[in-house]
């Protein structure tokens, strides 16, 4: 069951950050460490990338303790 909803939603995940990375320059430049070949920092930017919606996740469980 999981992985009928883990594929779509990954898809629409992909193809909304494709359309959001095509339109705004600001984010090309912000994934600029991912997309270019033998930088520092690309394992750093991917690092956080994947760990901003963990934080999401937490941050929402924390502010549901509260009530």
């Amino acid at each position: 069951m999981s992985a009928t909803i883990i594929g779509p939603a990954a898809a629409a995940m992909t193809t909304a950050a494709t359309v959001v990375v095509a339109t705004l320059p600001e984010a090309q430049m912000l994934l600029s460490p991912l997309t270019e070949g033998g930088h520092e920092y690309a394992a750093v930017s991917a690092g956080l990338i994947v760990s901003l919606p963990i934080l999401a996740v937490l941050t929402l469980l924390a502010g549901s303790a509260k009530d």
